[in-house]
């Protein structure tokens, strides 16, 4: 067992001795159950939905951090036209 500490920022570390045998950007699905957290590692994903998962990613650290782009419900839609 190791026990590591929750960041302000809402990381956790997961300490070396338990992630060997993890690359460094692998992605986990994480779950809660009763008062135990779970990681699994997502296996089997497509380079083009790694792809997805990284851009994901950048889009909720934007969101998170306030730089992420605002729009009315109109120009919203708007835009998801273009897409």
């Amino acid at each position: 067992m190791e026990v590591t500490k929750l960041s302000t920022k809402g990381q956790i570390v997961i300490p070396e001795k338990l992630r060997r045998g993890y690359e460094t950007g692998a992605s986990f699905v994480v779950s809660k159950v009763n008062e135990m957290l779970i990681l699994k590692p997502v296996t089997g994903l497509s380079d083009n939905e790694k792809k997805e998962l990284k851009e994901l990613n950048t889009i909720w650290n934007k969101i998170d951090s306030g730089k992420a782009d605002k729009y009315s419900e109109k120009e919203f839609f708007e835009a998801m036209e273009k897409w």
